[in-house]
């Protein structure tokens, strides 16, 4: 049976209901396909600001209330889940093998305060399913269950079959499968081997029994508890990541997700281990960790990855395009996979309807896409690569995370100030203004100095990692381009690279928006162009759609 639809969306996660549902609510006839069923299974459980922002700036453009509410942790426990915990700090604790840590070797990252609440830890299980419900009440076709036979792209249109002989014709493909991309393997687009910097692999699974952190270790004067955000415990030659979903009051889970990310040049994977004897092993060497886990035990047997990373040669083509996860992946440290993946739909849609208007699909109209797809990758990559380096020394971790937490500032100015000014104006060439910048796909994409600015300290990593620059001498040096940025704002205090303690209060996001008001590069001036009184009446909108 042949059914015939404007658009076919290749997987049901969070990427793909989330278009499907924009898409479906715009008017347009949505075929959405998976070969798995809901609920199940997914990573990427950590949100960010950027992230948080994005959904509620496609709420708001969209109409789409169900976005808006996965965007607070409020609203996600009203709407969608009861299972998912709370996110009041990004937490970062050093490790050193055979020894107990010191409470000094640590630095934390509080979530900015504020009206919208804190961030949250999504059990995706629950938040795909909320999505991919919500894309099915706005009128798509689902199909779960069934895998895709066939894609076979024509000059006049696309056909998708799948296993079983029903196929759906359409004028486009999203491709919204991640790893096992349909498009990257019909048409043989993965790069062999993948371009990226960053070698990591994972092992990874939800646990049962795991104790807070805060119980097993002495203080170290933390702003926020360790078990109240996402904990990273650090190490020379990779991380661990920590996020609890039983951290809030009401949690009706008792779940804790863990995943070990390992420099793959540092540690090999030894076909003869298995996960759960590697699992074993590493705590061995690190006594606070393995208090931490001495009596926790797997929701499910661990799993243990290849390489984490993958590239795609392109990612749009004439009447198809890879969102985020299928174009490619660097590593899940920082939790920037959903903002990515937001950040491409927000992009992707506008030049969608677009294209409906003209009949033009062809790659080339998507160009921008690619382009977005493939900057957000290397840039990201650049960032984790340069954090893999830093874990060989506390002290240049600590300067090295001031990288992060000023790509971090720089990506919910630009989107936040979008969102209040389009609430206060309703004007949606603001949004398209977020995509004019020079530099697309970078952490602040209308300054070029910024990238610059981040490009250079990158290389101050480069030459760590080649022996031409001791780890103390590096710290000065990121110093030195951090503090005297363009793109730096006053009030983050980036000079002082080894602070440990990093201010997400609403005194230091009015000190910001004054920054922004007065003294950012003018680039950067029209993302503090809102009256703050709309922070609190955006809060309220989004509690109650």
């Amino acid at each position: 049976m042949d059914t015939r639809v404007d658009v076919t969306v290749l997987g049901s996660g969070i990427g793909g209901s989330t278009v499907a549902t924009i898409l479906a609510r715009l008017g347009l006839s949505v075929a959405i396909v998976d070969a798995a069923r809901h609920p199940r299974f997914a990573l990427g459980e950590s949100t960010i600001g950027e992230t948080s922002f994005l959904l509620r700036l496609l709420a708001a453009r969209y109409d789409v209330p169900e976005l808006a509410h996965v965007s607070t942790n409020e609203g996600i426990r009203e709407h969608a889940s009861r299972r998912c915990g709370v996110k009041t700090n990004f937490g970062f604790v050093y490790h050193h093998e055979g020894r107990e840590h010191d409470p000094f070797e640590v630095t934390q990252c509080s979530v900015s305060a504020g009206p919208f609440g804190p961030e949250s830890h999504l059990m995706r299980a629950d938040i795909d399913q909320y999505l991919f419900e919500a894309s099915k009440r706005y009128g798509a076709i689902a199909r779960e269950g069934v895998r895709v036979q066939s894609v076979d792209i024509r000059p006049d249109g696309a056909v998708v079959t799948l296993d079983g002989g029903e196929a759906f014709r359409s004028d486009y493909v999203i491709d919204a499968t991640g790893r096992t991309s349909v498009l990257a393997d019909a048409f043989g687009l993965r790069e062999q081997p993948c371009r990226f910097e960053t070698n990591s692999r994972t092992i990874f699974t939800h646990l049962r029994g795991v104790v807070p952190y805060d119980s097993v270790a002495d203080s170290s004067g933390q702003p926020n508890l360790w078990h109240e955000g996402t904990l990273h415990h650090l190490f020379d030659g990779g991380w661990m990541w920590v996020i609890p979903f039983d951290n809030q009051p009401g949690s009706e889970s008792d779940l804790v997700s863990v995943g070990l990310n390992l420099d793959v040049d540092k540690y090999p994977r030894r076909e003869a281990v298995t996960p759960e004897q590697e699992w074993a092993e590493f705590l061995d060497r690190f006594p606070a960790l393995k208090r931490q886990f001495a009596n926790a035990t797997p929701a499910f047997g661990w799993i243990s990855t290849g390489r984490t990373q993958f590239s795609s040669s392109r990612t749009v083509g004439d009447r198809w395009v890879l969102m985020s996860h299928a174009a490619g992946a660097i590593d899940a440290l920082f939790s920037r996979g959903m903002a990515n993946t937001m950040a491409v739909i927000e992009a992707f849609v506008p030049l969608l309807m677009k294209a409906r208007e003209s009949g033009d699909y062809s790659a080339a109209r998507f160009g921008p896409i690619d382009t977005l797809n493939q900057s957000i990758l290397d840039n990201n990559d650049k960032l984790i690569a340069g954090s893999y380096l830093a874990f060989r020394d506390f002290d240049l971790w600590r300067a090295w995370s001031k990288v992060w937490y000023l790509a971090w500032n720089l990506g919910v100015i630009r989107v936040a100030g979008t969102y209040y000014r389009f609430l206060e104006t309703a004007d949606p060439g603001l949004l398209d203004r977020m995509r004019q910048g020079p530099v697309p796909g970078s952490f602040c994409p209308d300054l070029p100095s910024a990238q610059e600015q981040f490009d250079a300290c990158f290389d101050v990593m480069r030459r760590v990692r080649d022996g031409a620059l001791a780890p103390a001498d590096a710290v000065p040096e990121l110093a030195l381009l951090l503090g005297d940025g363009e793109a730096s704002p006053g009030p983050l205090n980036l000079h002082d690279v080894l602070r440990r303690w990093h201010d997400g209060s609403m005194e230091t996001q009015r000190l910001l928006y004054q920054w922004g008001r007065t003294a950012a590069p003018r680039p950067l001036r029209d993302y503090f162009d809102y009256d703050l009184a709309t922070i609190a009446k955006a809060a309220t909108l989004v509690r109650t759609v």
